[in-house]
């Protein structure tokens, strides 16, 4: 089950991709979560020629999490009649533009994880992160309840985690971007963030379920733009 809009698909993980992560627990993600070498039932990433990011969060805390997922991409800027403005030496004026989506996981699978879309096709994904502003000092992940609800918890600061940068080659359109929070001692609130990318360069062809991701990618393009 997911809900469309015109730039991003967000997703219960049941319903978009089902049971992808079979056999995940805390420590080192196991061969079947990685999925890169041999097709599984179903694909972990959108692939080489989707037109968008996948940005998965694992909860292993035992707690309710709140993740705050940021991305950060440029757009460009335009005149009051939608003309594309151009600098002195030709070069399209653009300005960068963050969108943020609060993911609020439970204790127990399939609860404790969720995924959002993020389109790439139209403007390139510069950085996924967490934190609303991609600052150190943001609050990354709430544990206990949701921070944006009232409820009692805590934050764990996004400086425990770096953003990645598609520049810097952390990540490419067609990825999975993952963030893991696990429980650990010696850390701030004792719980502890990771994060992993699955390149979608590297994603099988063939699988032994439904090919999800490239279903998605048929039925976008299928859909009539919201402006004709």
């Amino acid at each position: 089950m997911f809900n469309c809009s015109s730039k991003i698909l967000k997703c219960a993980w049941l319903g978009l991709v089902t049971c992808i992560c079979t056999g995940c627990g805390a420590g080192v993600f196991n061969p079947a979560f990685v999925n890169a070498t041999s097709g599984g039932v179903f694909p972990l990433t959108p692939g080489p020629s989707a037109d968008y990011v996948l940005v998965r969060v694992v909860n292993e805390t035992a707690q309710v999490a709140e993740f705050t997922v940021t991305i950060e991409r440029d757009v460009i800027e335009v005149d009051d009649d939608g003309n594309a403005l151009f600098d002195d030496e030709g070069n399209l004026v653009t300005r960068p533009l963050r969108e943020t989506k609060r993911l609020t996981t439970g204790t127990l699978s399939p609860a404790n994880e969720l995924g959002v879309l993020f389109d790439c096709a139209a403007s390139p994904i510069n950085i996924v992160g967490l934190g609303e502003n991609l600052l150190p000092t943001d609050a990354a992940v709430f544990i206990g309840g949701a921070g944006t609800g009232g409820t009692t918890g805590f934050g764990i600061p996004a400086s425990t985690v770096n953003p990645l940068s598609r520049v810097a080659g952390n990540f490419s359109c067609g990825d999975t971007v993952i963030f893991r929070a696990i429980r650990s001692t010696g850390v701030t609130g004792g719980v502890k963030i990771e994060s992993f990318t699955l390149q979608g360069g590297l994603q099988p062809t063939q699988f032994s379920g439904p090919s999800t991701f490239a279903n998605l990618q048929a039925f976008l393009e299928s859909q009539t733009p919201e402006d004709q």
